[in-house]
């Protein structure tokens, strides 16, 4: 259903962004960039103002990410994109390589034999990925360096942040109450003696405090980060104009997301964070204070997979409401179809009704 064969980008707007980027790493002093196509939430669905992959090198698929040189440039794509990327970029500027056959750190290693300055912005890798990476390149004279986003500063029509107003779930298809569920982690929280954990999941944030948003397509996230405390107060970093219709228990205090990285850095204590979600320059900027990092799982993730028995209710009617829809559909199609003339619209306006 989300299927567009809509060519939203050019292969020969490639060459000179990348030219333009090189200007940027000379300035930065850096010998290869990494662009993945991941926002600073780790989701498979990024904003339009998110889509640095595509906007360099064309290729729009779901995964993936390039690395640029002085010299070369490379998409790393999996089996389900490799006749894509050659469609979509242009195959004199980018070399396709294989992953995760080929692994990133083997590669560069490659074309840096003599050493060198990869850099990468630290919100767009989580703290595992450079960690590993970190690993992987420091015996080759590798260095990894935290940057601006390069390519944010070339990018001079990027589109604005998403802004769309977040909406209330109702508690009798979530069955708990914001406040409610915001007691059951803290509790979780002091009986592992931690005394805050980030969260820096848009699900966990939406499921934690039962708000929905727009902040994506085809799936209903609000691009907020969280850090939670064993008292039960929740510091929640989130455009303030997305909760304007929206109350909130006593025990949120909102920040204007960009305030998270110096929020971090004033906090004291023993820390939870998701090395495999969280991002770099969120483990970056709390072990430059005095918080003592403790890596863990995000403290929303199991309790939002045990379903509580109102979820599952309304799990099941949806089911059986769309079942009936579909079903609906399918018999429309199969009488309307053989007589010909259907058009796409035909198709959408039937879904739709």
């Amino acid at each position: 259903m989300f299927q567009s064969f809509e060519a939203r980008t050019r292969p020969e707007d490639g060459p000179p962004r990348v030219s333009a980027l090189r200007d940027e790493m000379a300035k930065e002093g850096v010998d290869a960039f990494l662009v993945p196509r991941a926002d600073r939430f780790q989701g498979e669905y990024v904003a339009p103002c998110d889509e640095r992959l595509a906007w360099l090198t064309g290729f729009t698929g779901s995964a993936g990410f390039a690395v640029i040189l002085a010299d070369r440039a490379a998409i790393f794509v999996d089996g389900r994109y490799r006749v894509q990327v050659k469609a979509q970029a242009d195959i004199n500027t980018f070399t396709t390589v294989n992953w995760p056959e080929t692994k990133l750190e083997a590669w560069l290693a490659d074309m840096l034999p003599g050493g060198g300055v990869v850099g990468y912005d630290p919100w767009l890798h989580t703290a595992a990925q450079i960690g590993r990476l970190d690993d992987a390149l420091a015996p080759r004279q590798v260095t990894l360096r935290p940057v601006d986003n390069l390519v944010d500063r070339i990018w001079h029509d990027r589109p604005d942040p998403p802004a769309a107003p977040a909406r209330e779930w109702p508690e009798q298809y979530a069955g708990l109450s914001a406040q409610a569920k915001l007691d059951v982690v803290a509790g979780d929280l002091a009986e592992a003696e931690e005394d805050a954990a980030l969260i820096t999941q848009p699900d966990s944030i939406c499921w934690l405090l039962n708000l929905r948003g727009g902040d994506v397509g085809h799936t209903p996230l609000l691009h907020a980060m969280g850090l939670m405390h064993r008292s039960g107060a929740l510091d929640l970093f989130v455009a303030p104009r997305k909760l304007a219709e929206i109350s909130l228990p006593e025990a949120v205090a909102v920040h204007p997301e960009e305030n998270l990285a110096a929020h971090l850095a004033e906090t004291e204590g023993h820390v939870r964070l998701d090395r495999d979600s969280a991002p770099q320059a969120a483990l970056d900027a709390l072990a430059s204070g005095a918080a003592e990092v403790v890596s863990g799982t995000d403290p929303c993730l199991m309790r939002k997979a045990r379903k509580h028995p109102a979820e599952i209710a309304a799990t099941t009617e949806a089911h059986l409401r769309d079942g009936a829809a579909f079903a609906r559909f399918l018999r429309w199609f199969d009488e309307t179809a053989p007589k010909g003339g259907l058009t796409e619209i035909d198709v959408v306006r039937a879904l739709e009704g």
